[in-house]
């Protein structure tokens, strides 16, 4: 320790001297990397945003662009297994929101042009258009694969003490909020 102290004693006698070296400071250690704007890659992908509206973006290879290159694809929308919706965008590759409300239900997309099937998305589910009043909450730990339970933040009578405020009427506020037609299984 003495050594080292003893050496970084200049002969000014101040340790903390401070020495310029170079106008250089930083060099990138190095190149840089630029993003590509396109991957030559054949995708759709579908992502849920609400239970009314799923964002899906898509992109298909230089190959399939040459040789679709006169159409122009369709995005089919399929809610348990059925088409429900479908639109025609004007690009090769890109991203749109769609809405149709579909809770709790499997959802994915097609890809299609000409009527022709070209891609299919990931599948998804919904998430719920109600919220839920049971006394404890499930969370899952998918890094270790186990399941939490932890109390409710919002139980029944602070939802009554809220409906109160607002002056709703509390009968049959179960069968209104959590056994929603839209919201069966």
């Amino acid at each position: 320790m003495i050594e080292l102290i003893k050496s970084s004693l200049t002969e000014d006698n101040f340790s903390s001297h401070i020495q310029h070296k170079s106008e250089n400071v930083f060099e990138p250690a190095s190149k840089e990397y630029k993003i590509p704007d396109y991957f030559d890659v054949n995708r759709i992908t579908i992502l849920p945003v609400n239970p009314s509206r799923f964002f899906i973006y898509w992109m298909l290879s230089k190959d399939n662009i040459e040789k679709y290159k006169e159409s122009y694809p369709e995005i089919k929308l399929f809610v348990e297994d059925v088409e429900v919706l479908k639109t025609k965008v004007y690009n090769h590759y890109g991203d749109i929101y769609i809405h149709y409300h579909a809770p709790f239900k499997k959802v994915y997309a097609v890809l299609s042009i000409n009527d022709e099937f070209v891609l299919k998305s990931n599948e998804i589910i919904a998430p719920s258009d109600v919220l839920s009043f049971e006394d404890e909450e499930i969370w899952f730990d998918k890094s270790i694969n186990s399941e939490k339970k932890i109390p409710s933040k919002l139980d029944k009578k602070q939802l009554e003490e809220l409906l109160k405020v607002k002056e709703l009427k509390i009968v049959g506020i179960k069968e209104l909020l959590i056994e929603t037609p839209s919201s069966k299984r």
